[in-house]
């Protein structure tokens, strides 16, 4: 009795021993171990004939097997596995595995035959030229006796044929190069045959009505229309040139061009076979400036929470989220009429510049207005002159008192300083203004507030805000045309010259920032297009000196 618990002692024992044997076996293969991948799973051989099979992946230490070695022998050299078909009967099969120093494991199953069929694994392509990913057509010997060689028919010369890889991989590249039909005659050294055919169609070129002549758009904000005479459909913008000179929309055949600016550039077109068109040249040339006239039935109007571009993070930095401790207002209009509190330009129930209320403004006095009226100036009577045009400009310092209102808030009208004479209140102090805040959503706004019966009954040209004072030789020396090139401190600017009918302007700072201002009607904050009509060809030179 006792023997026998010893012996199952010692088999339990035992048992344990090999099982923990099989845990350290399996616990060899460390986490970053991989499996172990070959080219190909599945070969033919001709028997005698030798064929390499690729390790693609693995860990190292290789240990090859042919577990029927009358049918296939096989060798290990690095990452090659060398198979050579032993002559014997014919259709014969063989398993070789492949192991690594992990134990991962992979298996090649071999035919054998004494003479096989020559066989492809497609006969038929039909390629497009110049279409990347439809171009190229890889075609490789699925049965065959080794030792090939292939004959090209390509009358049309459409085709280009790579076989570097014909002996290793029984494998080889045909790539259409043009329009035309060839053959391929592929014979291995028994004699064998078998043929590929390709059909290659080149795709159309992409032609547009202004390939010749390009778009000429004599408005800034003109439109173009180009059309797409051929092509292969799905047509995109290849590259859209100068953003800040054109706008571009495809609409299936069509391409609209919209000027923003004056200017030169091109752009270029892509459609689904991958062709790309020429550059189609633009030009942004108008032949003349014009003025909106507002009139008494249209306003203009922007938020700074709608800025975009990709300086917007950097110009939100500089001006602490639009809120500025200096800054300058300009605005060129024409005043045709007096009205009641009539808008310039501001932000209602905040900071705001507008006209007097006696009698709808009847002694042309203007007024810059805050918080629930405790910030009040007005000019005496006469400010501006109807039917002319007049550069207005504001000039903000925040680091004044508020009781040194003439040089905290100057008015600036034809670049001469109107003093505040007529009247004032300062029981608020701007140290900085916030160009979000304030009625009316918190718009910045010309030519209509609050109530729709501010209108400004006029005309404007151009329009700026800066983030900095302005000089007073500054502002005379760039009232009619801004003749600085990247001037500093220019947060938004709008040139009211658009010249088509639209329903915004474009900023004209030139910049990687901009902010669209907005055109309505005096009675909704809708955007609504602004008629040809309505743009009137402006003064060459300054009215104003």
């Amino acid at each position: 009795m006792k023997v026998i618990k010893y012996f199952a002692l010692s088999l339990l024992i035992c048992l344990c021993a090999c099982n923990d044997d099989d845990d350290n076996r399996n616990s060899e293969a460390p986490d970053n171990a991989v499996e172990l991948q070959i080219d190909t799973n599945e070969i033919n051989i001709a028997q005698g004939d030798t064929r390499i099979i690729n390790i693609t992946s693995g860990n190292g230490d290789y240990v090859v097997t042919s577990a029927n070695e009358e049918v296939v022998t096989a060798e290990i050299d690095g990452n090659t596995v060398k198979l050579t078909a032993v002559k014997g009967q014919n259709n014969a099969q063989g398993v070789v595995y492949i192991n690594d120093k992990y134990f991962k494991r992979a298996k090649i199953l071999v035919h054998t035959a004494a003479e096989f069929d020559l066989k492809l694994n497609k006969t038929l392509f039909t390629l497009y030229s110049q279409v990347e990913g439809a171009d190229e057509a890889l075609i490789k010997i699925y049965t065959g006796n080794g030792g090939y060689s292939l004959e090209v028919i390509d009358e049309n010369k459409c085709v280009e044929v790579d076989q570097s890889t014909l002996e290793d991989t029984e494998t080889f590249t045909v790539k259409g190069i043009g329009q035309g039909n060839a053959e391929i005659k592929v014979t291995d050294q028994k004699g064998k045959e078998a043929f590929v055919n390709l059909n290659v169609i080149a795709p159309k070129q992409i032609t547009t009505d202004a390939d010749a002549n390009g778009v000429l758009i004599k408005a800034n904000q003109g439109s173009q229309q180009v059309k797409i005479l051929t092509g292969n459909g799905e047509y995109k913008i290849q590259d859209a040139g100068d953003s800040k000179t054109i706008r571009l929309e495809v609409y299936g055949n069509v391409v609209k061009v919209t000027g923003r600016k004056p200017g030169e550039t091109s752009f270029t077109l892509t459609d689904a076979k991958g062709q790309v068109s020429q550059p189609i040249q633009v030009k942004i040339a108008p032949d003349k400036r014009w003025y909106m006239d507002l009139g008494k039935e249209y306003a203009v109007w922007t938020h700074f929470g709608e800025m975009t571009g990709d300086g917007l993070g950097a110009i939100k930095t500089a001006t602490n989220d639009f809120k500025l401790k200096k800054m300058t207002w300009e605005l060129v209009a024409r005043i045709d009429g007096m009205n009641w509190l009539q808008t310039f330009m501001g932000k209602e129930g905040y900071f705001i510049l507008r006209g007097g209320d006696w009698e709808n403004n009847k002694g042309r006095q203007m007024e810059l207005v805050g918080t629930n009226d405790k910030l009040k100036l007005r000019t005496g009577h006469g400010a501006f002159e109807l039917g002319k045009w007049s550069h207005i400009a504001l000039v903000v310092d925040g680091s004044k008192g508020k009781d040194d209102y003439n040089e905290k808030y100057k008015l600036y009208i034809n670049g001469k300083q109107v003093k505040w004479d007529d009247s004032h209140k300062t029981d608020i102090d701007y140290t900085e203004v916030d160009l979000c805040a304030g009625n009316d959503g918190g718009r910045v706004s010309i030519g209509k507030a609050s109530d729709n019966k501010r209108f400004l009954d006029g005309a404007i040209l151009e329009a700026r805000i800066w983030y900095v004072c302005r000089t007073e030789e500054q502002l005379k020396a760039n009232a009619w045309n801004l003749q600085e090139v990247n001037p500093v401190g220019l947060l938004a600017r709008w040139d009211f010259s658009a010249g088509a009918p639209t329903s915004y302007i474009e900023d004209g700072t030139n910049s990687d920032h901009e902010l669209l201002m907005h055109i309505s009607k005096y009675d909704s904050w809708n955007d609504t297009e602004f008629p040809i009509t309505r743009f009137v060809e402006a003064p060459i030179e300054s009215p104003f000196k």
